[in-house]
């Protein structure tokens, strides 16, 4: 079954930085109801099915979608780039990529992470060495609620080529999401300073931390 996507909404946000799309084992559903629920824009869910064209062949969707319910496969059918999704569909894909594409190793959130880098900074080309890393980096954090309805970031300069990014008040947790983000910031200083980098979770709110605390250096 083909996905449709529906290119709506603010086209100045589509080459925004959107951060790695999104989750940190188990989720942690929010206390209230269906309708606190987090939510992230489909522009995260469109990266996944880019990757998986570019990496697996175009088949790829069809056999990933059949593992879904019907319920998923609805919401996937047609994606709207600047529409709100559950977030916990964004997980469900994710595990589903991972256990079709990869016997369910953990490290393959990582590899969805660098993939959807390399997606959203694509827009820099030959200039991605000029660009700031700090300031990339809080423009992530500015930027996230414009692709997350939920949780809060904010960007630390530690020094010249260190810094922290956190988020914390998640109403949801998931463990993929901390690997794709992960995957996602070591591919961001990658293409940007086309040198080693070293991205470590040093809290994570999936172990009741406060915050999702990454240390990165380049």
């Amino acid at each position: 079954m083909p996905i449709k996507v529906a290119d709506r909404g603010d086209p100045s946000l589509r080459g925004a930085v959107d951060g790695p799309g999104g989750g940190h084992g188990t989720s942690r559903p929010c206390a209230l109801s269906a309708a606190c629920a987090p939510r992230i824009k489909g522009q995260l869910l469109i990266a996944r099915f880019d990757y998986l064209s570019d990496v697996h062949g175009t088949q790829a969707a069809a056999r990933v979608l059949e593992a879904l319910s019907a319920e998923d496969i609805g919401l996937l059918r047609s994606l709207v780039r600047e529409a709100w999704y559950p977030f916990a569909l964004l997980m469900r894909l994710d595990r589903t990529l991972a256990r079709l594409l990869a016997g369910g190793d953990p490290s393959f959130f990582e590899e969805l992470g660098r993939h959807s880098a390399r997606h959203r900074t694509e827009w820099l080309g030959e200039h991605a060495a000029l660009v700031s890393v700090h300031a990339f980096l809080s423009r992530v954090a500015d930027q996230h609620r414009s692709f997350h309805d939920f949780g809060r970031a904010s960007y630390q300069r530690t020094g010249f080529h260190s810094g922290e990014l956190a988020f914390r008040d998640y109403p949801e947790v998931d463990e993929a999401f901390c690997g794709s983000s992960r995957g996602y910031f070591r591919g961001v200083l990658k293409l940007l300073t086309d040198g080693a980098a070293e991205v470590v979770e040093a809290a994570c709110q999936c172990r009741r931390d406060a915050a999702c605390l990454f240390r990165l250096r380049w």
